[in-house]
């Protein structure tokens, strides 16, 4: 009796949005589907700004990866770190698991904060890219103003005080959303400690923030954070960091207890492995279908690939939007070659950006320049990532703590879990 031989097997090396889309696109595909992470959970990162400032709970926000296959047959997942990949052997090895052998592979793994060698960033910075950094960063914040309710001679220190670097997305929305907390929440929690002293810094190296932006919507920006008490610096940079000072390339020395930092990415390390000429930030280079040059069979998306748009030639952006593209473009070119058919390049289709700045404050531009802000926008963003959402449970969760919100602006998730060991404020 003849066997049946092995079917082809592509290996997707991420689970965000990138590698999802891409496993996704290969439902209907004859070749067994694995997706490796290094969690076990899809973490919908537009929102962690909102994990980090008690505005949703971290499960809102994380689901299950095995969860989002269970009507894929032809897809498998694991939980592994992986080592390294052999481009030339086809092996992805790991450091807790047998290697993979692949017959076609979708770099997805996305990227790390980028420091540009600043002294002391690395160490006592939060950047807010994954889950736990979300987690950890709230859980940070709520110890200093528990240190300081303990000891409020710390409050001059700068214990409640915050930088935010960076005036793009992340660094905009979340000194919005920290705005909000402390002048809603935290001015009821701590009655005894002088709110009104803390002091939330925005720097941007430069000229304006959410440089991506129209001037309309760049002026809205400035004028919403500085009216709710974000202090904006533009032209200027973070020189050095402590755990308790940050000083600017412009000499000024800002007294802060917690850096957020949202100034720039770099590419996974496990680029480096494909053995590819790297671009700017360690991105991968690809062609116009995602292809790794001189790597057939090897596709690179997201926020690790440097990939451009086919119809206009400029080099895509690392944002939500384009890894979700360029996923699901992967995994249908993939599908096409398993049939024996061409791919087709990849054309990202712009639908518009936008950003929140807070409570009834948001903006968003259109394919075409046309603008909205304020709180129609704000309904609109609302709608968006509710959609982008990972299922119905997800959105049903993240309804209900916005719509608490919404009538107390009481953020319910506001909660150190671990309150119970020993605090980091001993050791300042």
């Amino acid at each position: 009796m003849a066997l049946t031989p092995p079917r082809p097997r592509v290996v997707v090396l991420g689970g965000g949005f990138a590698g999802i889309g891409a496993a996704r696109a290969l439902k209907k595909a004859n070749a067994d589907v694995v997706l490796v992470d290094e969690h076990d959970y899809h973490t919908f990162q537009p929102m962690l700004y909102q994990v980090a400032t008690g505005l949703v709970e971290a499960p809102a926000v994380a689901h299950p990866l095995r969860g989002l296959f269970h009507d894929q047959p032809n897809a498998s997942v694991h939980q592994a770190s992986v080592e390294r990949i052999d481009v030339d052997e086809r092996r992805v090895e790991f450091s807790d698991m047998a290697p993979l052998e692949f017959d076609y592979l979708v770099l997805a793994v996305g990227a790390k904060a980028e420091f540009f060698g600043i002294s002391g960033a690395a160490e006592h910075s939060f950047p807010l890219y994954g889950l736990t950094d979300a987690i950890r960063l709230k859980e940070h914040v709520l110890r200093r103003w528990e240190a300081a309710d303990r000891d409020p001679s710390l409050v001059a220190d700068g214990a409640l005080n915050v930088v935010v670097v960076g005036g793009g997305p992340t660094g905009v929305e979340s000194a919005g959303a920290l705005a909000e907390l402390y002048a809603h929440d935290f001015v009821e929690d701590y009655p005894d400690l002088p709110v009104a002293d803390a002091q939330l810094t925005i720097v941007e190296a430069g000229p304006t923030l959410f440089s991506m932006f129209n001037s309309e919507i760049r002026e809205y920006t400035h004028d919403t954070l500085t009216k709710r008490g974000v202090e904006v610096l533009v032209h200027d940079a973070v020189k050095e960091v402590t755990s308790t000072r940050v000083t600017l390339a412009s000499g000024r020395v800002l007294k802060a207890h917690t850096l957020v930092w949202g100034a720039g990415l770099h590419a996974h390390p496990l680029a480096q492995s494909l053995g590819v000429p790297l671009q700017k930030g360690g991105r991968v280079p690809t062609g116009a279908d995602l292809q790794v040059e001189e790597h057939p069979g090897v596709f690179a998306v997201g926020d690790v690939a440097w990939c451009t748009d086919a119809k206009t030639g400029d080099v895509l952006p690392q944002l939500g939007s384009v890894a979700l593209q360029t996923g699901d473009c992967a995994g249908t070119n993939i599908a096409h070659l398993l049939q024996g058919e061409e791919t087709r390049a990849f054309e990202y289709t712009d639908k518009g950006t936008m950003a929140t700045i807070g409570r009834g404050a948001a903006v968003i531009q259109f394919r075409g320049g046309h603008t909205m802000t304020g709180r129609m926008a704000s309904l609109a963003w609302g709608a968006v990532h509710l959609a982008l959402l990972s299922t119905g449970e997800d959105r049903a969760k993240t309804v209900i703590d916005w719509t608490w919100a919404g009538f107390t602006h009481e953020r319910s998730a506001r909660t150190d879990t671990r309150s119970g060991e020993p605090t980091e404020e001993v050791a300042r």
